[in-house]
């Protein structure tokens, strides 16, 4: 049987859409990037002076703060309460 592109098979998601638990363990990430942005300015700078998205996720590692890279990019609009894009990645 073929399928369309547009069904999708019992039990698979969405093609466009993370696996629920991926989805939770980003939303987690970014309100811990954002709480640790509130708490510490000098983090909220650094992600701001970052040249690279790979160059701020090391910086949220450095603070004990896993993401992807790609998660990362998706969110760095939201990440700081200006609303602004944090780096130029």
């Amino acid at each position: 049987m073929t399928t369309k592109p547009s069904e999708s098979t019992p039990g698979s998601t969405h093609p466009f859409q993370p696996h629920p638990e991926h989805a939770e363990a980003v939303n987690q990430a970014i309100q811990a990037i954002q709480q640790l942005a509130l708490d510490q300015p000098d983090v909220a700078d650094a992600l701001r002076a970052a040249a690279s998205t790979d160059e701020a996720r090391n910086v949220l590692l450095d603070h004990g703060i896993a993401i992807s890279n790609e998660a990362l990019w998706r969110h760095r609009g939201s990440l700081l309460k200006d609303g602004q894009p944090t780096w130029r990645g």
